[in-house]
């Protein structure tokens, strides 16, 4: 899309830098956090139709930290003790998932919070099998939303009736949709209306953005 060229956003990132300079040189939580990342933030909520929005350095940092965070939900919960097998986090991933999210899921079970189950490449039969056949409580269905390498679209309105009968947590990868996908450019859940029905919202800003980035975007 050219994007990173493109002479609006050169206007902005020389004005930014004017006013910023290389920016504050710390992490957000000391003093990296500016009125330009909480714009950004905003923007990108309201493009993925949610409650708010959180900035990461990268997609593949946004991905490690989604993972990492649910797969904690079960330590925290086990209090001083480690989790087990049943009380960990169930996650279901696709066969062609992007490696950040097969990293974050690697993480979390070394930590023995999560339990992971593969689903073959868009196939709802086996992931439906899948889900049935899991005893575990909580349960987690990631995947990208459109697949770099293949270039094909992961079923996400099969995916939404799955989660309406088993109540798991969606959570989608929109690295290749955002910006391209939608009358909006919301992305892929845009694409297939069912904004509503994802739970959350990865994303990079090194793809259409044409910049550098990641955002995990859910209520």
């Amino acid at each position: 899309m050219g994007l990173s060229s493109h002479p609006a956003i050169r206007e902005a990132a020389a004005k930014a830098a004017q006013e910023y300079g290389m920016g504050p040189r710390g992490s957000a939580l000391i003093c990296g956090y500016t009125n330009y990342h909480k714009l950004v933030e905003e923007s990108l909520a309201e493009l993925k139709k949610k409650e708010d929005c959180l900035l990461c350095p990268t997609g593949f940092s946004a991905n490690m930290a989604v993972m990492t965070a649910l797969g904690s939900i079960s330590s925290l919960l086990a209090v001083g003790r480690k989790p087990t097998k049943d009380e960990r986090i169930a996650i279901f991933s696709d066969a062609l998932n992007h490696a950040s999210i097969i990293d974050g899921i690697r993480l979390v079970e070394r930590q023995q919070e999560a339990v992971s189950f593969v689903y073959k490449h868009c196939d709802m039969s086996h992931l439906d099998f899948l889900l049935s056949s899991c005893s575990i409580e909580k349960k987690v269905v990631v995947t990208d939303s459109l697949f770099s390498m293949d270039g094909d679209f992961a079923p996400l309105p099969e995916l939404v009736e799955l989660r309406r009968k088993y109540g798991f947590l969606l959570v989608i990868d929109d690295a290749h949709g955002t910006l391209v996908c939608g009358d909006n450019g919301g992305g892929a859940p845009e694409l297939f209306e069912c904004e509503n029905e994802i739970d959350i919202c990865v994303g990079t800003l090194s793809k259409a953005a044409g910049c550098m980035g990641g955002f995990v975007a859910c209520r």
